[in-house]
């Protein structure tokens, strides 16, 4: 049973943190459009391009880590947090050897970055960086609000050295690298924060490598969703031009942010779901239905802004150099109400599941389709032919996901509108 007290905290912590993250598009507000104008379509376009690349390397390291993490500790005596922290950090430290010379690889074969090495260079040490990130450990322990204060640090500090530092086109290694030194102490300071709960620390490689293992139906679902994501900017670089890249790239930025308002949400109520689904299965998927239901508004909100409003956007956070974002934001705009409910059913409900083989399945195939299709398009048509091939294999995992979800019966329990036995009104 749900307690007024645990509900309270949930509320006040989704307030929290939304006013929280509206930092972060006063913080895109004003990075965004100093991007496209000092550093101009090329110079973001390389930009673009490296922080995709960060972006790959940062989901690799963290492998299933976030997901496996969450669900470990939500569920965790707090006196076995140190034990848990030391195999998470002992795998990372394993993939991050590895993922520094598959870096080293990815930048030989983007005709952009291998033109800009040392900014490629920079993308991968931050991606490194960045999988070590506790976002994981504050939300399964019940305290997203301290996640999101150490985002709003990392924001500040990013900020002021870009705004500092950057100063024309061919600063790009500096643009990365200020995110680069940002985001690590803000990192340092999370794992001060925490010191007295993780101590000692435990470098066990032998644990490290066994959770690499059981966490690898996690991997094969982050990773394979990522090729929809983080991977099609670097993924055009390789198939276009920079400035192609700039085009998509701006207007996926802008998708993403509008995708990312989704976010604090998980943040809250994942481990609290996650703990219900142990308990009380109709409460969890009343929890589900409402979550849904509010998140699939935002979603639809954001489709009409993002297609009705797509040129006043492009030409206000960008400015008029940038008019070839317009339709391929306007393609873009359809992933929000897709997006949306594949969240739902995949976070809230599949995982506390633990329905991950199917996940990892359905996203795997949405992957290679997406690959299959962004090909040939983006060589052709450039951002617009990725644009297209974006919202193809978001489609079609979100088809995979429905039916497999009516199979299972989730689909009935989430639209039972029972009244769940002793929740609260």
């Amino acid at each position: 049973m749900f307690n007024k007290k645990l509900i309270s905290n949930a509320k006040a912590d989704v307030i929290f943190v939304y006013l929280a993250y509206s930092l972060r598009y006063v913080y895109l507000l004003l990075l965004i459009p100093f991007y496209a104008r000092v550093l101009g379509a090329q110079g973001y376009g390389v930009v673009l391009a490296a922080l995709s690349l960060m972006q790959m390397i940062w989901l690799f390291v963290s492998w299933g880590f976030n997901i496996a993490g969450t669900r470990e500790v939500s569920i965790a005596k707090p006196h076995e947090y140190a034990q848990i922290f030391s195999i998470h950090f002992s795998a990372r430290v394993v993939l991050s050897f590895i993922a520094f010379v598959i870096g080293m690889i990815a930048i030989y074969f983007s005709g952009v970055l291998s033109l800009h090495p040392l900014t490629g260079v920079i993308a991968v040490l931050l991606g490194i960086i960045s999988a070590y990130n506790l976002g994981w450990y504050f939300s399964g322990t019940g305290r997203p609000r301290d996640a999101v204060k150490l985002e709003v640090l990392g924001f500040i500090l990013n900020l002021a050295l870009i705004l500092s530092l950057v100063k024309g086109e061919n600063d790009t290694w500096l643009t990365v690298g200020s995110i680069l030194v940002s985001g690590s102490i803000a990192l340092a300071v999370a794992h001060w924060w925490i010191k007295h709960e993780i101590k000692p620390v435990k470098i066990n490689l032998k644990e490290g490598i066994a959770l690499i293992s059981s966490t690898k139906t996690f991997f094969i679902y982050s990773s394979a969703g990522m090729v929809l994501g983080a991977s099609s900017t670097y993924l055009l670089s390789t198939l276009s031009t920079s400035e192609q890249v700039g085009y998509f790239g701006s207007a996926e930025r802008l998708v993403s942010a509008g995708l990312s308002l989704m976010g604090p949400l998980g943040a809250v109520f994942i481990p609290k779901v996650t703990v219900l689904f142990n308990s009380n299965h109709d409460m969890a998927y009343n929890y589900v239905r409402k979550l849904l239901l509010f998140l699939l508004a935002i979603a639809v909100l954001g489709l009409l802004i993002s297609f009705f409003a797509a040129t006043p956007i492009i030409h206000l956070v960008f400015g008029g150099k940038f008019d070839g974002s317009v339709n391929i934001l306007k393609c873009l705009a359809f992933i929000f109400p897709f997006s949306a409910v594949s969240l739902v059913l995949s976070a809230y409900v599949l995982i506390p599941l633990h329905q991950e083989k199917k996940l990892a399945k359905i996203a795997v195939v949405g992957a290679l389709i997406n690959i299959a299709i962004a090909i040939p398009l983006a060589s052709y048509y450039g951002g617009f032919g990725m644009a297209i091939a974006r919202v193809t294999g978001e489609v079609f995992g979100f088809s995979m996901l429905l039916l497999n979800c009516y199979k299972l019966g989730v689909l009935k329990q989430i639209f039972k509108f029972k009244k769940p036995e002793g929740e609260l009104d």
